[in-house]
């Protein structure tokens, strides 16, 4: 079969009209269902998914894909586990979308979990989720047999590969072949299996609103909201890079989700280290990305050009590229066409940026190589989308406006209009699970959302986030600072800061005890070759002074700490914000 790097204009014009058949003759989204069924009756024969196995490419139709999903979903019926909540604990694999679609289209709940997590908290999730199944791969044997051994009453344990170390256990092979014979001998009680758009499709943990581990539920409705909005909002590409982990909203729903359904063939990355090895060998056309990754294509683009004595001339032709772009002359394909090469051998992937805020400096810096960028606003509980800006490199400072069906509030404004951000709409949850208290607090009575986020709205609707409700820091006079807006002022100004947080803590100062700001940076240590650690801290405190003096008094930074591992990041690449916290104040005890 032919990928898309090999399609001739009339066949990709074919599958463009072959793709829109599906919206044209088919209309919105109605469950979790849709998204495999319709496209196999479409688009026959094509790959659906394509990972790495022992470093080859493997490959997989969407009629395997279906017929998968199809025949483990029957198995799972015959074993009488209609209705019952499955764990997920695995790396990103085509096993892990097949138990995904198997379970909650026609079987039960799946709560995809984070494999960055400790054995201990992973064990208190799968009792939170109440499941009495698990999907894992080897990385979790040990957790799974601990579990398992202080839940008798567990019903089942799928490993993901050919091992089987019990009664309880079986593999995922074992259940396929079981359920391929159970569906070809006439038992269609899966694919006939009714499912209801507000039928409960999963349960993801986050820390919500209110504090840490809530489940959010989110329906079959949720997600067929963000994929239809998604599909009536961005022109889709034709192939897709997998890079984050499918146990988060948004790289499920806005990038498996959506592509699937558009039979955009989505290439699954085994592992950070190999992302441009393989983003040149694929050469996809869409990814969905975090702002960290955005940063490590810029700069290593400059780091490469200042390797080879070349980033002054690269800076110059950006200069006139953007000159000419404003006289409505675009020359970023011919002026920058040997970064395409040597980035993806064929053309810069559109990127959708989400999970975190982005910086205008390498959001900006990408669209003037010519990178095409999306942006937003989401969380999980909105399965995830909220907001969208289909025009980031232009202003990376907006998360756009409204999502399709969405509706987004701004809750008591202050002067410069800015309160908290309030959701209401077929997208968002209908609350965490099992969590009376926690819903109670992060729903209104009439059904508004409360993200705890805060941000304001132009008069046209556009929506610019200012950040967390918890992270805001509220000083002794009453002003509001928000310490998102700090951190990226250190970064824009200072550049070798690879890491920074801002926060406030107690110090005592002319013997009160006073609240000040302080920021943790990490620095790269390439900038300070030769130097102490005492050296190094001088010359950032000399820097965050110089930059004190062009903030407003009361944003001024009042104690810098200069750590010099690698602040600790989650599996979306964001910093851990209360570790680094923690460590401040175990440090700087008085």
């Amino acid at each position: 079969m032919k990928n898309t790097t090999q399609l001739s204009k009339k066949e990709m014009a074919w599958m463009v009209k072959q793709r829109n058949q599906v919206l044209w003759n088919e209309g919105y989204l109605n469950n979790l269902r849709d998204i495999y069924e319709r496209p196999s009756r479409y688009f026959s024969g094509r790959n659906a998914m394509v990972e790495k196995v022992d470093g080859e490419n493997r490959a997989y139709t969407i009629d395997r894909m279906k017929s998968d999903i199809d025949a483990l979903g029957t198995a799972l019926l015959s074993m009488g586990f209609k209705g019952k909540h499955f764990a997920m604990l695995a790396e990103n694999s085509y096993e892990w979308m097949v138990c995904f679609f198997a379970v909650t289209c026609g079987v039960g709940v799946v709560a995809p979990l984070d494999k960055e997590l400790p054995d201990e908290t992973l064990s208190k999730l799968m009792d939170k989720a109440d499941c009495e199944g698990v999907f894992f791969t080897k990385t979790f044997k040990r957790t799974v047999r601990d579990h398992l051994a202080t839940h008798p009453d567990f019903k089942l344990a799928v490993s993901l590969y050919t091992e089987k170390d019990g009664d309880r256990y079986s593999s995922f092979d074992a259940l396929v072949k079981k359920g391929r014979e159970l569906v070809e001998s006439g038992d269609r009680s899966f694919t006939d299996a009714k499912i209801e758009p507000d039928d409960l499709a999963t349960i993801m943990f986050t820390s919500g609103t209110t504090g840490s581990n809530k489940g959010v539920m989110l329906s079959h409705k949720n997600f067929a909201t963000n994929v239809d909005g998604i599909l009536s909002t961005i022109p889709t590409e034709y192939t897709s890079f997998s890079l984050l982990p499918m146990n988060h909203a948004y790289e499920l729903s806005c990038d498996i989700f959506t592509s699937i359904y558009m039979n955009a063939c989505i290439y699954v990355n085994d592992s950070f280290k190999n992302v441009q090895k393989n983003l040149n060998e694929w050469k996809p056309e869409a990814m969905a990305a975090v702002p960290l990754v955005l940063e490590g294509f810029y700069y290593g683009i400059l780091d490469a050009a200042e390797k080879k004595g070349m980033k002054d001339a690269l800076m110059k032709l950006v200069a006139f590229s953007n000159k000419m772009r404003k006289k409505g002359i675009d020359l970023r394909p011919v002026l920058f066409s040997t970064i395409q090469h040597n980035f993806c051998d064929r053309k810069f992937p559109t990127l959708v940026s989400g999970g975190a805020p982005s910086r205008a400096e390498y959001v900006t810096g990408l669209g003037d190589f010519g990178f095409h960028i999306y942006n937003g606003y989401g969380l999980t509980e909105a399965s995830p989308t909220v907001t969208l800006n289909l025009h980031a490199d232009e202003d990376p400072t907006s998360a756009g406006f409204p999502f399709p069906k969405t509706q987004v509030h701004i809750d008591s404004p202050d002067k410069d209009g800015i309160g908290e951000i309030w959701i209401k709409g077929d997208n968002v949850t209908k609350g965490y699970y099992k969590d009376e208290e926690a819903n109670k607090l992060s729903f209104t009575e009439d059904g508004w959302f409360k993200t705890g986020d805060y941000g304001r709205m132009s008069q046209d609707g556009e929506l610019f986030v200012s950040g967390r409700k918890k992270n805001l820091i509220i000083l002794e006079n009453g002003e509001n600072i928000f310490p998102e807006d700090l951190e990226f002022t250190v970064m824009d100004n200072i550049h070798y800061i690879t890491q920074v947080v801002c926060f406030q803590a107690k110090k005592t100062i002319h013997g009160k005890r006073r609240d000040i700001i302080v920021v943790s940076v990490n620095i790269d240590e390439n900038h300070f070759t030769g130097k102490s650690k005492e050296q190094i801290e001088e010359i950032v405190s000399k820097d965050i002074s110089d930059l004190n003096k062009t903030l407003p008094s009361y944003k001024k930074i009042q104690d810098v700490d200069v750590v010099m591992e690698p602040f600790e990041i989650n599996s979306t690449r964001k910093v851990i914000r209360q570790k680094v916290v923690d460590s401040y104040v175990e440090r700087h005890k008085e």
